[in-house]
C-alpha cells in the first residue's frame, strides 16, 4: 500500500466538520484492543475516521500502560480511574484460593464509570464490553469473546458453576435492542464447524455486530446516556500475524470503518453533536521472536503469563529466591509486585522477559524440559514497565470537544474525563479529567 502525502491524510467522507459547542452530556466509549500509540502515529493515514476524530477533538498521543500492559489491567484502570493495586485487576488472571482465575467485573474493588453513571440516574448500555457488571447497566450484552477467554484458561475447572452460563445472558428488560432493530448478537459461526481461519473472521463479524448494536441504540428513539462497546479482533490478529503485518493493517482499518459507520449513523439522525465519541486501546503491541516456557523452567510452581510479564505464586522469601534464580538463568528479571493489592502481594512474584521474549505455555508435542522455542504469538504486550511498545492511543472527539493534543496521560485519567463529558462529579477519582 502506497503511503499518501500529508495532504491526503484525512478522508472527508466519514465525519462532517464540527462546530464547537459546549461539551455534550452523552458518550459512546469504544475500546479498540491492542492499537499502540506508535501504530496510530505511524499509520494514521490508514484510519480516516480516527484521524478526523483526533484532529477535531482531544487527542492523547500516548496513554501510558498499566503494569502489566495486558488487556484486563488496561481496561480496569481506564474504567475505574484507579491503578491495579487499588482496583484489584492486576492481570488477565488474578489469584483466588491458591490458583489463578480469569479476571471479572465481580472482582473489581472500586466502582466503574458505568456504576457511577447508573448511580447518578443516567441510562447506561454495555454492548460487548469487558469488565462491566450487568447490575450497573440498563442494557447489558456480554462480551462475545468471554466464553473463549474462560474456556481457554488453564484453570477452567475452578470456575464457579454459573460463570460460563452468564457469558450469554442479555439484559434488556424493555426490549430496547429489538426496538432499535438489533435481533441477534450471537449468531456468528461456531469455530468447531469451520476451517481454521474462520474463527478470526467470525470474531471480526462479532465485533461488527456489537458496534452496530451500539450505534443502533444511539440512533434509536430512546438513546442511552453512556454506551460502552469494544472491538477485540485487532489484538487477536496481531498476536497471530504480527505487529504491522498486512493482516494487522486490515483489521485495524476495519475497526476504523466500523466506527465510521457508527458516526455516520449519528450524523444521519442529527445526533453527531449529542454524543462524544471516545476511542482508546487497552495496551500496545510489538513483535517477539522467542517464547519462554515457565512450565519447563518452574515445573513445581503455579504461574500465569501476562505476555512478556510473568506472575508466579511463591511461598515465602526463600521460595521467591529460588524462582528468581531459576528464571535468572534465562535473563528474566525479577520485578516489583507493587501493582498487586497489598493483601496478595507476598504471594505473587513478578518477572519480566528480556526484549523480544514472551512467556507462553509449552506447546503440545514439545519436550517438557525445553525452556524456549518459537512463539505461538508473533506479537504481544505486557513488556517491562516503561516500554513504549505498551503505550496506546486515546481520543475524545465530536460533540463540541475543543481540539487539543496532549503528548501523554495516565490510564487513570480516562474515567474522570468520561465523567466530565457526562456531567458527573469527579470527586471520587484520584486523577483529574483531561477536558
Amino acid at each position: 500500500m502506497m503511503k499518501p502525502d500529508a495532504s491526503t491524510h484525512v478522508s472527508p467522507l466519514t465525519i462532517p466538520a464540527v462546530t464547537h459547542q459546549p461539551v455534550p452530556s452523552k458518550a459512546i466509549v469504544i475500546l479498540v484492543d491492542g492499537v499502540s500509540a506508535d501504530y496510530f502515529v505511524k499509520h494514521r493515514y490508514r484510519l480516516p475516521t480516527l484521524s478526523r476524530l483526533a484532529g477535531e477533538g482531544l487527542s492523547v498521543e500516548r496513554l501510558r500502560p498499566t503494569m502489566p500492559g495486558t488487556s484486563m489491567p488496561g481496561r480496569a484502570s481506564m474504567m475505574t480511574g484507579a491503578e491495579p493495586q487499588v482496583n484489584g485487576i492486576y492481570g488477565n488472571h488474578i489469584v483466588k484460593d491458591g490458583s489463578f482465575i480469569c479476571a471479572d467485573a465481580q472482582y473489581m474493588r472500586v466502582p466503574t464509570i458505568a456504576k457511577l453513571a447508573t448511580n447518578s440516574g443516567l441510562d447506561v448500555a454495555s454492548i460487548g464490553a469487558g469488565l462491566v457488571d450487568p447490575a450497573d447497566c440498563n442494557i447489558f450484552v456480554p462480551a462475545w469473546w468471554e466464553r473463549g477467554f474462560l474456556q481457554g484458561s488453564r484453570f477452567f475447572k475452578s470456575l464457579p458453576e454459573d460463570r460460563l452460563g452468564r457469558a450469554r445472558i442479555i439484559k434488556d428488560p424493555e426490549g430496547r435492542l429489538a426496538a432499535a432493530g438489533v435481533l441477534d448478537l450471537f449468531g456468528f459461526p461456531a469455530a468447531r464447524n469451520t476451517v481454521p481461519s474462520t474463527p478470526l473472521m467470525a470474531g471480526l463479524a462479532a465485533d461488527h455486530l456489537m458496534v452496530n448494536a451500539a450505534g443502533a441504540l444511539a440512533c434509536s428513539d430512546n438513546p442511552p446516556d453512556l454506551i460502552l462497546t469494544e472491538i477485540e479482533m485487532t489484538d487477536a490478529i496481531q498476536h497471530q500475524f504480527g505487529y504491522e503485518s498486512e493482516a494487522a493493517h486490515w483489521s485495524i482499518s476495519m475497526a476504523d470503518l466500523m466506527i465510521g459507520a457508527l458516526v455516520d449513523g449519528l450524523r444521519r439522525v442529527g445526533r453527531e453533536s449529542d454524543y462524544a465519541i471516545v476511542v482508546a486501546s487497552d495496551h500496545g503491541h510489538s513483535a517477539v521472536h522467542t517464547a519462554l516456557y515457565p512450565q519447563a523452567i518452574l515445573p513445581d510452581h503455579i504461574w500465569e503469563s501476562e505476555g512478556a510479564t510473568l506472575h508466579v505464586l511463591v511461598d515465602g522469601s526463600r521460595d521467591r529466591t529460588t524462582v528468581d534464580q531459576l528464571l535468572g538463568q534465562h535473563k528474566v528479571e525479577a520485578w516489583s509486585s507493587d501493582h498487586v493489592p497489598v493483601a496478595e502481594r507476598a504471594l505473587v512474584a513478578t518477572y519480566v522477559a528480556p526484549p523480544g521474549f514472551s512467556f507462553e505455555e509449552t506447546p503440545l508435542g514439545t519436550t517438557a524440559q525445553t525452556p524456549t522455542g518459537k512463539p505461538q504469538y508473533a506479537s504481544t504486550h505486557g513488556f517491562r514497565p516503561g516500554s513504549i511498545e505498551d503505550d496506546r492511543m486515546c481520543l475524545f472527539g465530536l460533540g463540541g470537544i475543543e481540539p487539543r493534543r496532549l503528548a501523554g496521560s495516565s490510564a487513570e485519567a480516562f474515567a474522570p474525563t468520561v465523567a466530565q463529558i457526562l456531567g458527573l462529579s469527579s470527586a471520587s477519582f484520584a486523577a483529574r479529567g483531561l477536558l
